[in-house]
């Protein structure tokens, strides 16, 4: 398959049909044809998913959540357990209820219920986003002394 987004033309990551079939529209579950798809990376790009052999493709409006890159004002960083970088931020920084990233992960149940495949628009573990939102919060704190 080319990876290639239709619209962007930037490279995609690769989706398996269970993770586009899970998140997409109700309606749109019927017309799904390939068992893998491309995921649109570009947060400026409208196209979430895409199969340029079989011309497909899903916008963020065809998508039953939000895709965290794709240009959101308080982003999910773990789809599991709904976790926002907003909770992130205000465990970490205003309520300074959270020093390490296994104590976010404990206080919030982020990575426990492992649906990634399922709920997470990349089908992959939230683990690198959540860490990044951890080390966001953190360098917030860093700033304000």
């Amino acid at each position: 398959m080319t990876n290639i987004c239709p619209m962007c033309k930037k490279e995609g990551d690769l989706v398996q049909r269970i993770t586009v079939e899970s998140l997409v529209n109700d309606h749109f579950k019927k017309h799904l044809k390939s068992f893998e798809y491309g995921l649109c990376k570009n947060p400026d790009c409208d196209i979430v998913y895409f199969n340029n052999e079989t011309s497909e493709i899903y916008f963020q409006r065809d998508i039953k959540v939000p895709v965290w890159y794709k240009n959101q004002e308080n982003p999910i960083v773990c789809y599991c357990a709904n976790v926002t970088l907003k909770d992130v931020i205000d465990l970490v920084v205003e309520k300074q209820k959270v020093k390490t990233f296994q104590e976010l992960v404990d206080l919030t149940g982020a990575m426990k219920s492992c649906r990634c495949k399922t709920q997470n628009p990349s089908g992959k573990c939230c683990k690198e986003v959540l860490e990044d939102a951890f080390n966001y919060a953190l360098s917030l704190i860093d700033t304000e002394i």
